[in-house]
């Protein structure tokens, strides 16, 4: 059943985010019609703290989505939009219970919205109460939650399930092969996985060049790159969302991270905003040429990306002027507005494409905003990132 909401949440997500699009879907399916008028129905019927919490995709800790439960709380009152898994959150148990543990989690995910979205029953003012009250008027239609997680292959660190789960090489190791037939097996091996487990929703696979393979720069890309030429990077980058989109069987929305590359950052995106020495000319023939591949210059529909994780990266020289440095691009609209505007990405945005928001909770952005660590806002920060992009399709995460 979730297979056939997928096209219909993406194209919800972007009804509701922005002036009147043709279509969007995942695996690049164009929406009909019907899809349409079933979206804007949903978004009518839903009301204003409905739409917000749409806006949002949100961790927690733990492998249980109890009625006394953070999530619960968060799917039943806030009407999240979906969840984020994440190991370092405990939201997966360990080994031999792994998978059947995601399972039933997943399970009771997508129940808690279920419950949430029909409206009470007669039986129900009688039974003991619940933690957290179900709303008094729920939305007449079910609106699953989206489930994402990372997996990047090789196991730690780039894997949140390790275990019960085929293991899969590096996106290096894919890339050492120069053979698309095997990034593309191998994303049809994780497509059908994953969306077995009830995933519907992947941050990946990343499309940064790494032209230097020097370890020096610590910029935390390492393997999880398919390697240093664009041209390639595209290739095998297409090849494999390619995979994924044929292996789940259209059940997976794809999300290639991380816009617009962060292969020639001079650190990690763990701390301290990451910076990118490259002119905006450059950034066309390099960095995000592989980005160009999987949207406006994807060879067939099942090559798309559903939608770009965009990074808190900033440039240095993005004008052509080296002594000027963007603020993270993800907080610069007029920068991402003007990558934006490049024909392939621009044409793939009015068609459906969506932006995704890295996490606006992590310590980048925290010290980017309050460097003395005293008073950071998070509400402020999500505020700050919906209103510099009115105009553009994205979720925002916040972990």
């Amino acid at each position: 059943m979730i297979k056939r909401f997928i096209p219909i949440l993406l194209l919800f997500l972007i009804i509701l985010l922005v002036s009147p699009l043709p279509h969007a879907g995942a695996s690049g399916l164009r929406q009909d019609d019907q899809a349409t008028l079933k979206a804007r129905q949903m978004l009518a019927q839903m009301t204003p703290d409905e739409r917000v919490g749409q806006l949002f995709l949100v961790g927690f800790e733990g492998s249980s989505a109890e009625q006394d439960s953070q999530i619960y709380d968060l799917i039943v009152r806030y009407h999240v939009a979906g969840v984020i898994l994440q190991a370092e959150n405990d939201n997966f148990a360990a080994s031999p219970d792994t998978i059947t543990s995601a399972y039933k989690l997943i399970s009771q995910l997508q129940e808690a919205e279920w419950k949430a979205s029909q409206p009470p029953t007669k039986s129900q003012s009688t039974e003991t109460p619940l933690p957290y009250p179900l709303p008094t008027s729920a939305p007449a239609n079910y609106i699953p939650l989206f489930v994402g997680i990372s997996q990047g292959g090789d196991g730690y660190p780039n894997d949140q399930i390790l275990n019960g789960l085929t293991q899969l090489p590096s996106l290096m190791a894919i890339g050492a092969t120069w053979d698309p037939t095997i990034a593309e097996q191998v994303g049809s091996i994780e497509g059908q996985e994953l969306s077995a487990l009830g995933f519907n929703f992947l941050i990946g696979p990343s499309l940064d060049v790494l032209e230097s393979p020097d370890t020096s720069l610590g910029n935390g890309v390492d393997a999880n790159s398919f390697g240093g030429n664009p041209y390639w990077v595209g290739k095998m980058g297409s090849a494999y969302i390619n995979g994924l989109h044929t292996g789940s069987d259209g059940k997976l929305a794809v999300i290639a991270n991380h816009f617009p590359g962060r292969g020639n950052a001079d650190r990690s995106a763990g701390q301290e905003t990451a910076t990118v020495r490259t002119p905006l000319d450059q950034l066309k023939q390099i960095e995000l040429a592989p980005f160009f591949k999987v949207t406006g210059d994807a060879q067939t529909a099942q090559d798309l990306a559903d939608g770009l994780l965009v990074s808190h990266v900033r440039y240095q020289g993005f004008q052509g002027n080296i002594r000027t440095t963007t603020r993270p691009i993800s907080f610069d609209p007029q920068a991402l507005t003007q990558v934006l505007s490049l024909p392939a990405l621009s044409s793939w945005r009015e068609a459906g494409g969506l932006l995704v928001s890295d996490d606006l909770g992590s310590t980048t952005v925290r010290n980017f905003y309050d460097p003395s660590g005293k008073s950071f806002l998070a509400r402020l920060i999500c505020f700050i990132w919906e209103t510099l992009f009115p105009a553009t399709p994205q979720i925002i995460i916040q972990l």
